[in-house]
């Protein structure tokens, strides 16, 4: 019998893995992930991107206890010699700014330094000095975290993986079908392969996955598939180090390599898997922002592309974590991030642990982010950035 058995092995399933296994206390821990080479998974195809550019104090907390951990990551999850590389690079997150966005995030910035978050203020002058690829036609100011980045997603995915295999973590290649209860706690799990795996905690942390998976359980869950996709290109000129750089438009692009990566939800596309690549969006709803933003871009090459997914919580686009209020016990979420998974997920790792082995959170507060909220009705909301 499996004492905490995690549905998904991606960034958050095994950094909860870990956590538990290194702490030592959490008995036989067991992860079903469904796709073990992460071909469809979300966070190895994400932009790897982690910011302390949030509203919500408990969202800048988690990515700050998050960043510390990425910083250290090569070594803290060294497996016999071999370092855990992600290639963390802190060129900072840039959101530019109209004259109507510009109070939003200044009374965002006084809650980030009020917790030590070093975001600035830049005007016109400050954004044409430091970045001059930028035409900064319409941008009124910009908010900039020089301490913001991104890494390499797949590596730290893998990184979590192989330390909690090596902690003594089980892993199980196959699919949830059903979840089995004795009508107040959950008893366990079925798989398609035929195995039936009893278990004393289930932890959903299915990622796009997730609504499906609490629905085995007869619990409605706000979490559905919201696809995104991610063009690369490349471009003649070579322009100075660039931030992720986030156009007001919502069009955002960063350096990757020789080129660039962008990309752009769409409002109105409806849920749903879909990993179909439209480049039509690309060249008509993106390059004409992206060539009007930095004129080198107007003459670029088109590379590899693809789409993955958003765990979309279409309550409030946050975190859901925690045990499932008034349903069965034994049963917990972690998911709904609604793109701030790989960039939150050692905080969430290390606050699951806490809250499945010591009955509370002691290093970061999330009580607001659990169930409860969904039940009251009361949402948190980010504000300005999602």
């Amino acid at each position: 019998m499996d004492d905490i058995l995690i549905i998904g092995g991606g960034v958050i399933g095994s950094s909860i893995a870990y956590h538990l296994a290194a702490d030592g206390r959490g008995g036989r821990i067991t992860v079903v992930e469904r796709d073990p080479t992460y071909e469809h998974a979300t966070s190895p195809r994400s932009l790897g991107g982690i910011r302390q550019q949030f509203s919500l104090p408990e969202n800048i907390q988690m990515s700050q206890y998050s960043l510390g951990v990425y910083q250290d990551f090569a070594d803290l999850m060294a497996v016999d010699g071999a370092r855990a590389e992600i290639d963390l690079r802190q060129q900072g997150y840039l959101f530019l700014l109209t004259a109507k966005e510009r109070p939003v995030f200044e009374a965002n910035q006084a809650i980030q330094q009020a917790l030590g978050a070093p975001v600035e203020m830049l005007d016109p002058d400050a954004l044409a000095a430091r970045f001059p690829s930028l035409n900064l036609d319409g941008i009124e100011a910009a908010a900039f975290g020089p301490e913001d980045g991104w890494f390499d997603p797949h590596g730290a995915v893998q990184g979590f993986r192989r330390m909690a295999r090596a902690l003594g973590v089980t892993y199980v290649d196959d699919d949830v079908v059903a979840i089995d209860d004795d009508g107040e706690r959950v008893t366990g799990v079925r798989l398609k392969g035929g195995d039936t795996r009893p278990a004393g905690v289930v932890v959903n942390a299915a990622g796009p996955w997730a609504g499906e998976v609490a629905a085995m359980a007869g619990m409605a869950l706000p979490v559905v598939p919201l696809r995104r996709q991610v063009f690369f290109f490349e471009i003649r000129e070579q322009l100075e180090p660039l931030p992720l750089t986030t156009d007001p438009t919502g069009v955002y692009f960063r350096p990757e390599g020789k080129g660039y990566l962008a990309g752009r939800s769409d409002p109105d596309e409806p849920p749903g898997f879909n990993f179909t690549v439209e480049q039509s969006y690309f060249d008509e709803i993106m390059w004409p922002v992206l060539a009007a933003r930095v004129p080198a871009f107007e003459a670029l090459k088109g590379g590899q592309s693809w789409a993955c997914h958003y765990e979309n919580n279409q309550f409030d686009e946050n975190l859901i974590i925690g045990p499932w209020v008034g349903g069965l016990d034994g049963f917990y979420m972690a998911c709904g991030l609604s793109g701030h998974g790989i960039q939150q997920a050692p905080a969430i790792g290390r606050a699951m642990a806490e809250l499945l082995l010591d009955g509370g959170y002691e290093t970061l507060d999330l009580s607001r982010m659990g169930y409860r909220r969904i039940i009251d009705d009361e949402p948190l909301f980010e504000s300005g950035i999602v």
